[in-house]
């Protein structure tokens, strides 16, 4: 009887653990030939190179400040920005219709939408003193052209 519990856990084991960091701890640095760049818990990754492209395995990327459209696309990007960033309490924005009214969605490092809602302009604003540190994505679309922009706020904390 022993033997079949210790061959279940086993077998077992294995299948219940995963490796999982959802961490804002970490930094990158950029020197003259060199990117250092690291995270709480990351113990190795592996970067392959061919034909001028780079992939970089693991959990960690270099963190975007903005995703920023390309070619045709430029007509569909929202004229406006996101302020303060970090942010400690809330985000505000400036810029696009001030008569419009806006669909927001704010969405987690793990693609959890945490909020989504729609706004006329005069209200535009987030709160984010309730969400944990870390790197949130805001997508902010109006509703009358269609155009959207995302950002990436940083949700700090106060000292």
């Amino acid at each position: 009887m022993n033997i079949k519990i210790l061959i279940y856990f086993f077998f077992f084991s294995f299948s219940v653990c995963g490796q999982t960091v959802i961490s804002s701890a970490g930094k990158t640095s950029q020197g003259p030939n060199f990117i250092v760049s690291w995270t709480v818990g990351e113990a190795v990754i592996n970067t392959i190179s061919a034909g001028g492209t780079t992939l970089t395995q693991g959990f960690h990327q270099p963190l975007l400040v903005e995703i920023l459209p390309t070619g045709i696309e430029k007509e569909l990007v929202l004229d406006m920005i996101a302020y303060p960033n970090p942010a400690f309490d809330k985000v505000l924005f400036k810029g696009g219709d001030p008569s419009g009214i806006y669909h927001v969605r704010v969405v987690d490092k793990l693609g959890r939408i945490l909020l989504q809602k729609t706004l006329p302009a005069s209200e535009l604003e987030i709160l984010v003193s309730g969400y944990n540190e870390g790197t949130y994505l805001i997508e902010v679309v109006e509703d009358k052209t269609n155009k959207r922009r995302v950002f990436n706020i940083i949700k700090g904390s106060e000292i």
